[in-house]
């Protein structure tokens, strides 16, 4: 149920965008999401389609980049992916990792009709 928070702040960072660029309709927003975020991009969609009814963010498109989840490794330095969270390093099995991508929620684009 947490994507109805984020479509929401999605609403308002696209409604902030449209004003400061002039206003005008939106015809698409860019998000990228990180795998280990949990967001369902169907529920995520349904969300922000009914929260935009009504206004200049009705019947926009969203474009969703899934960023698939990676961590590095403290010891030898592999950069791995890792589905399940934490996980031994697969080469050293040092559990010294650290993310490196998968946690991402950005609006990373807005594309307005003129």
């Amino acid at each position: 149920m947490h994507e109805l928070s984020i479509a929401q702040a999605l609403v308002d960072q696209v409604e902030a965008a449209r004003q400061a660029h002039g206003g005008g309709r939106v015809v698409s927003i860019d998000v990228q999401i990180g795998e280990w975020q949990a967001v369902v991009p169907e529920i995520l969609t349904g969300y922000f389609d009914y929260l935009a009814q009504g206004t200049p963010l009705e019947g926009a498109r969203i474009f969703i980049e899934d960023v698939v989840a990676t961590a590095r490794c403290g010891g030898c330095g592999l950069v791995f992916e890792s589905h399940a969270g934490y996980l031994p390093c697969p080469s050293c099995g040092s559990v010294a990792c650290s993310v490196v991508a998968g946690k991402e929620l950005h609006l990373t684009g807005v594309e307005l009709d003129d």
